[in-house]
């Protein structure tokens, strides 16, 4: 968890960049069993009586209180009942960032407006979500607390020491220009004595008690930690056009977070976890995605893989970069000599790089097709849009501009939620060497 670079204003950060829309009710954006799954990553293993009870008493007053029966199943199916509006009474559930080993799997910034800074509360919370989400070994949630202030929950696929998450959000707290104060900003988990308990947060999007409102998300990218795996490994081939439509994306617009190789999860498998392997690493991370993404989504790719080191590499990051650059272009020119005259000339015509890296991942689409005995392969727009880095409105103008020139030829529609259109490579080509396995 390694620090960013200092931001000293917000006038980059301006929320009209980041918030589209009025943010949406969990349950239009989690299933139930989705919800469950959230809950039990919050839960960070602890005992069925290791949470948060948040409700209203007789008198109506607001309750947040430990709980005292191991009964965390059910009180998780009430809130969700209390979120969709099918409780009696409602009431929410909160967690604690920590447990008995001193780990947590998650951790948040409340931002209050409790002064009435709502203006202020949501500056921070775009300022410190777009800081964060630079980060793509993290997934995020940002949600109103279900009144002008805003939380922003920070997921890890893996545990990692209290202290760790603490001195991260410090640092992007210091970075925002906010401070932790309570009525302004709040973190979970807080400093503690002794190692013991830190303060627990309601779940995103749970009901609030002393607003009687829901929080409204208005970014998840929870996705591949809340979605039950597959047990069949499905090929992108057949890619459905909804498909994981919400990761990483902004409610109503196409923003995806950063593709990392689905099932194969490029970070993990080319993560840093030994001293002197860096090199290797990299090395290994730019072949592996050479023909399968675009360059700038390479880059941000080993930009992470460096962040995300278990053990601190001798060179920096500047440099680690330099060599990514130069492995880059060394595996361009290897690629171009594979191309045959015809697909040279096509290639020479293509103006910016974004249509050159389309023309190299098409290329691999109809490769992994030929290995397959099969003459067409889909274009899934979204799909093609996230290993781009690029909105999929400008993936659709690019694949006509493709079209046009015969680079590519439709062999069959789009049905609509279902399959994506197919094509078919229809620029000459020799085939050097039978192709290798690759992801696609």
């Amino acid at each position: 968890m390694s620090s960013q670079p200092i931001i000293n204003e917000l006038s980059g950060f301006a929320p009209t960049a980041v918030l589209i829309g009025e943010g949406s009710q969990a349950d239009r954006i989690w299933t139930r069993d989705e919800f469950l799954q959230l809950c039990h990553l919050m839960r960070n293993d602890n005992p069925p009586d290791e949470f948060l009870h948040v409700y209203c008493d007789q008198r109506g007053a607001p309750r947040f209180v430990k709980a005292k029966s191991p009964n965390v199943e059910k009180r998780i199916t009430w809130a969700w009942d209390a979120i969709t509006g099918r409780a009696e009474h409602k009431v929410a559930i909160g967690f604690y960032p920590w447990n008995s080993r001193g780990e947590s799997r998650w951790a948040a910034i409340d931002f209050d407006a409790h002064d009435g800074g709502a203006e202020r509360a949501k500056a921070f919370a775009v300022a410190a979500f777009q800081i964060l989400h630079r980060r793509p070994e993290f997934h995020l949630i940002l949600t109103t607390s279900g009144s002008e202030g805003w939380h922003l929950f920070v997921f890890s696929a893996e545990f990692h020491p209290v202290e760790n998450w603490i001195r991260l959000l410090k640092q992007v707290v210091d970075q925002i220009g906010a401070e932790i104060k309570t009525g302004i900003c709040e973190i979970f988990p807080n400093e503690t004595r002794n190692g013991s308990r830190p303060h627990a947060i309601r779940a995103p999007g749970t009901w609030n008690p002393k607003k009687n409102q829901l929080g409204a998300i208005f970014f998840t990218s929870m996705a591949p930690l809340v979605q039950k795996k597959e047990e069949k490994e499905v090929s992108p081939f057949y890619y459905h056009s909804t498909q994981r439509a919400k990761d990483g994306q902004l409610n109503d617009s196409g923003r995806q977070s950063l593709y990392l190789g689905g099932h194969q999860d490029w970070l993990h498998q080319f993560a840093i976890t030994q001293p002197g392997t860096r090199h290797a690493k990299l090395e290994a991370l730019v072949c592996c995605v050479f023909r399968q993404v675009g360059h700038e989504v390479a880059r941000t790719i080993a930009d992470a893989q460096y962040r995300a080191a278990r053990v601190q590499p001798n060179t920096t990051l500047s440099e680690h970069l330099e060599e990514f650059e130069e492995l880059w272009n060394w595996m361009t020119e290897e690629w171009r000599i594979e191309l045959s005259t015809a697909e040279q000339e096509k290639l020479s015509k293509l103006g910016t790089e974004t249509e050159q890296d389309v023309f190299r991942i098409l290329k691999n689409f109809s490769r992994y097709a030929a290995e397959k005995r099969e003459s067409d392969f889909p274009f899934p727009i979204q799909h093609v849009a996230a290993r781009l880095g690029v909105s999929f409105q400008y993936v659709s103008k690019l694949r006509q501009r493709f079209v046009n020139p015969s680079i590519i030829v439709q062999t069959a529609p789009a049905i609509t939620k279902r399959l994506a259109a197919r094509f078919r490579w229809s620029v000459p080509i020799i085939v050097k060497e039978p192709a290798s396995a690759i992801d696609v």
